[in-house]
């Protein structure tokens, strides 16, 4: 065959190609021809079932034939060599998905990121995700509710002999967080009224969801309700957590509480720290944790 003829007939089946695929093929067909197994085509489907893929924004290509499975809408596929195309990138973010995340998804071993920011999802997402999460080998992007049963985690420092020495902060699973400081007037050398400065910031779903895992891994709803030291003039800390509508609270007084404590108070100021808040407020004083909040019991 001359190189003339060689050519013609590498070109016409380029443009063969191009005519099935509607997409260009370089360097032979795309890693969707080798199709991806049936457990994880089985994921998929299962995942359009259980959030109403035909009421999705876009569901192109969904339920389409066997090997065409990455060619739908979000995912992404990459050739494992001589092994199965696995799906490894799944993106359905503001795409108008309801109900939950079916366990069946945790069938696909190989994914790396999961984007559903921005959908109406409901419960939190199967435990075999949350674990790869929490290893660091699933990137998530998602509402803090579908990575956590926390709620809300408010942390408040108080010392008993000083005035203008109480402090808290509340963060939420919806993103919102506040704080609280309060203030010594100052007016004259006895003045000695205060107020409360407020303060209102944003965190990341899933930086507020990583923190609550702390609180989980650190075993904080084992710890005893109170923590103390015999000793005048200290300083108070308590840690309230709200879990499936449920509070527990935490006091410790003069840091007598043991190192998983100490570990949850840091990296809940560690994260507090990197909110970025708005101009402060000033309020005539600081809301306080009400006896009606306060759990009866642990």
């Amino acid at each position: 065959m001359s190189a003339n003829t060689q050519a013609l007939w590498l070109m016409a089946g380029f443009l063969v190609c191009m005519a099935a695929l509607e997409q260009p093929c370089i360097g032979g067909p795309p890693s969707s021809a080798k199709g991806i197994s049936s457990q994880e085509r089985q994921a998929l489907v299962g995942l359009y079932d259980a959030t109403d893929g035909n009421h999705w924004k876009n569901h192109d290509g969904w339920l389409g034939p066997e090997g065409s499975e990455c060619t739908w809408y979000g995912v992404e596929c990459e050739p494992s060599g001589t092994e199965p195309t696995t799906v490894n990138h799944l993106d359905l973010a503001e795409n108008n998905l309801h109900g939950r995340i079916p366990d069946t998804i945790g069938q696909l071993l190989h994914l790396q990121t999961l984007f559903l920011f921005h959908n109406d999802l409901s419960g939190r997402l199967p435990d075999p995700l949350i674990q790869q999460w929490l290893s660091g080998s699933l990137w998530v992007t998602a509402e803090a509710p579908l990575l956590t049963d926390v709620s809300e985690i408010d942390y408040e420092f108080s010392a008993s002999a000083l005035l203008c020495a109480r402090n808290r902060v509340v963060l939420r699973s919806d993103t919102t967080a506040v704080r609280f400081d309060e203030r010594c007037r100052k007016a004259s050398p006895r003045d000695r009224m205060t107020f409360c400065e407020t303060e209102k910031g944003r965190i990341w779903s899933e930086e507020f969801a990583m923190l609550a895992w702390t609180l989980e891994k650190y075993g904080y709803f084992m710890l005893k309700a109170e923590y103390n030291r015999n000793i005048t003039d200290s300083a108070f800390v308590s840690t309230r957590v709200t879990r499936n509508g449920k509070k527990y609270e935490v006091v410790e007084y003069a840091g007598g509480g043991p190192l998983e404590l100490w570990v949850i108070q840091r990296a809940i100021e560690g994260v507090s720290s990197t909110i970025e808040w708005s101009k402060a407020e000033t309020l005539p004083g600081c809301p306080r944790w009400s006896e009606s909040e306060s759990p009866a019991s642990k």
